[in-house]
Formats: structure tokens, sequence, C-alpha cells
């Protein structure tokens, strides 16, 4: 870490329980004259928060990184709408009212348009398995008010089991994986989504959405019957992730869309989509869709 944003030594000395107040105040400043035409403030609240306008985020990393990308934090509320119309709302179109069930939520980026979209009446799923990101989920929707989501941290899994989820450099490429623990590793409860559904009284899922970094192969079968009462769903395989030597547990969109189609869903893919990531969204529909365009390949 470098002293270009808070120096280390000021970071060692206050990130405690005595000192966090000075930490957030001094944070505060940084940020206000990095970013001063927005409205930012930095907390504590069991993790690092911070507000930017009427939103707020969890940061559990603020100052283990050399600076923040202020650029940014002004429209990271609009980005997460941006994001989500882009590669989740590509079939499906949310209606007031609507369930949505969120597996693989992280920090809540797609909870916050999925909330908005389905309004008070809707209800939002969230599931996540790693305890610091599920912490900074939960605190995503306590603070921004976000009454219709119910987070839930386990792991999606064909049967009940005792898991391990792998912490990474990047957060957003933690997984789940059988074994003994390791020293990067946290344990989390393996359930079938099924069960969880019952527990939940989940009877109908309008739009399912799945992100879970290669484990689709051994969550996918703990979903059958909730699949068979579910209007849409898009699954996010990560062939690329395997095709970069990560391991070939990650070479799952074939069996994602065999899945699928067994399941009754018409599938549609954007292979031609430049972005590594998003011919691998696989998207389901059980009602008529529009017709493909050109950068669609439909199963």
């Amino acid at each position: 870490m470098t002293d270009s944003w808070i120096p280390r030594a000021t970071i060692v000395a206050l990130d405690n329980p005595e000192g966090r107040t000075e930490l957030a105040r001094l944070a505060t400043i940084a940020a206000r004259t990095a970013i001063p035409q927005c409205d930012v403030e930095i907390f504590w609240d069991d993790l690092w928060m911070r507000r930017i306008g009427p939103h707020y985020f969890a940061e559990p990393d603020l100052f283990r990184r050399a600076e923040p990308k202020w650029q940014h934090w002004p429209g990271a509320a609009a980005s997460f709408l941006r994001d989500v119309q882009d590669h989740w709302f590509y079939l499906y179109k949310p209606r007031p009212g609507d369930v949505i069930v969120d597996i693989g939520a992280g920090r809540g980026e797609d909870v916050l348009p999925f909330s908005q979209a389905v309004g008070p009446a809707g209800r939002v799923l969230a599931i996540e398995p790693h305890p610091i990101t599920f912490r900074a989920l939960e605190k995503f929707c306590e603070w921004n008010r976000l009454s219709n989501v119910t987070p839930i941290r386990c792991a999606c899994y064909q049967e009940t089991a005792a898991l391990q989820i792998e912490t990474t450099a990047a957060w957003q490429s933690n997984y789940v994986r059988t074994g003994e623990a390791s020293t990067s590793s946290s344990p989390v409860p393996g359930v079938r989504f099924d069960d969880l559904c019952r527990q939940q009284e989940i009877n109908r899922i309008d739009y399912l959405k799945m992100n879970i970094e290669g484990a689709e192969r051994s969550a996918l079968p703990g979903c059958r019957d909730s699949l068979a009462r579910t209007r849409f769903v898009t699954v996010a395989a990560h062939d690329f992730r395997a095709a970069r030597g990560e391991g070939e547990q990650f070479r799952t969109l074939q069996f994602v869309r065999d899945f699928l189609i067994e399941a009754g869903f018409s599938l549609t893919t954007r292979d031609g989509d430049a972005r590594y990531w998003v011919p691998f969204h696989v998207h389901g529909s059980r009602v008529p869709t529009a017709p493909a365009v050109a950068d669609e390949a439909q199963v």
C-alpha cells in the first residue's frame, strides 16, 4: 500500500475500535477532496461503509488498496442499474410484485436494481456464501432500506453438505468447493435450493439469476423443483476461467445448456457480444420471446 490514499501508518494506528472515528473523519476529508462534486461520507458500522448521496455501499477492503477508483463512486448506483438491465434483464422484464432470486448476490450490486424493480409488493431472495461478502450484503440492504430483500448465507448445492468457500485476491472470484479447510477458505453450509424455497415459502419465481463462479454443475441439480415454477432464468457459466487455465471445473456452459433445456426452457445466448463474459450468460424463458437478433444464438 502506498501513502497516496491514507498513510499506512495511520491505518495501522487507527483501524481499531478506539481510532475508527478519527480514521473515518480523515477518510471522508480525503474522499471529498478527491471528488469535490460528490456528497460523500465514510463511516464504520461493523465494516467500512461509504455514503454517496442517498445510497450506501459496504467497503470491507477500503483500506487494503492503494487508492479507491474515485471516478466510479459518484455514479455507482446508476451503473448497477445499467449493468442489471444489460446483463440480467435481457429477456426478463420485471413487474411490480415479482419474485426474484439472486444466487451469488455478492455485495448487493444487482440486489439494489432487483429490489427497486419489483417494488414493495415484490420479493428478492439474495443468496451469498462468503462470510465477509455476506456481511457487506446485509449492511447494504440495511442501510439502503431494502425491506423486500431477504439475505441468506449459504451455498446452493445438490445436497445438504458442509462446504468451503475460497477467498481469492478479487472477491468477485471467490468460489465454493468440497474438501478440507485451507488457510484461505471459510466453512459454508451447502443447501438444496428446492429445500430453501420450501423454508422461505417461495411458490413461484419470476426470475432466477445464478452467478456462482463455476459451481453451476453442483448447484443446479438442487433446483429442479423450483425451476419448474420459474418463468425466466439466467445462469452465468465461466468457461473463460477454464480457458485461462484456472481449472476445468469452470467449464460448465454445455452442462448449463443441457440442464435448462431438460428443465423446459427455451434458451438464448449473446454469442456475438465482444465482452468475453457475456456469451457465457445463458438466458432461459418459458414464455414466447421476441425473434433473435444478429448477436443471439437460440437453442
